[in-house]
């Protein structure tokens, strides 16, 4: 399944997206929008995940933001693994009583941390009753992907990939590995992450595959 991520687009552009997409993240903090437009966004009926980083809001904004978003039908929340723990346990218990997912992950734009490293943040998101643990790393090797896609082998529902140009492969081959899904952009002008491809050269790579 592709997730397709939506940042930087209007509200009509969001609507037709959704429209032509089985499954959408919402990045609040990357779209200029209304409560009323993200409400309508994440009652459309389609799978969506509702993402909101720091920088844009007040926490206290975030928080009332993602219960919006989770009171109008989002299937998923995203919480960053740096996030309070005031926040992410308001926000995890919140989502659960309502029946919505939790993804806690983990982003490092840098370099892609020593197995060691990422099998603690797996172990303590699943301690923090995430129900998928997403990890995001920046490849600055073959060797680096190896290790994230790797992750596969020894966890159930992780969402697990290289960032950067080494680690688009990566993107590509982890719904093939065990991922429920992976990220791609509406368009080029539109990535919300380094190395994130398109929708269409996704699903051109997987037919290709098929």
């Amino acid at each position: 399944m592709i997730c397709v991520s939506l940042s930087g687009l209007s509200f009509e552009e969001c609507l037709d997206a959704i429209h032509h997409s089985e499954f959408a993240e919402i990045r609040i903090d990357l779209l200029d929008l209304t409560v009323d437009q993200f409400k309508d966004l994440f009652a459309s009926n389609k799978k969506t995940i509702a993402t909101c980083r720091t920088g844009k809001f007040t926490i206290q904004q975030q928080l009332q933001l993602l219960k919006m978003a989770i009171d109008a039908g989002t299937a998923y929340i995203d919480i960053d693994y740096q996030d309070e723990s005031a926040f992410r346990e308001e926000l995890t218990t919140y989502a659960h009583d309502h029946r919505t997912s939790v993804i806690v992950s983990y982003h490092n734009f840098t370099l892609t941390p020593a197995l060691d490293d990422l099998e603690i943040i797996i172990r303590q998101s699943k301690l923090w009753n995430a129900d998928y643990v997403k990890i995001a790393t920046t490849a600055l090797s073959r060797t680096d992907c190896s290790i994230v896609m790797g992750l596969y082998a020894r966890h159930d529902n992780i969402i697990s990939f290289c960032m950067g140009e080494l680690g688009k492969i990566t993107r590509v081959a982890a719904p093939l590995l065990g991922s429920e899904f992976t990220y791609a952009s509406w368009s080029e002008q539109h990535s919300t992450a380094p190395g994130q491809l398109t929708v269409e050269e996704i699903e051109l790579i997987y037919n290709i595959l098929k």
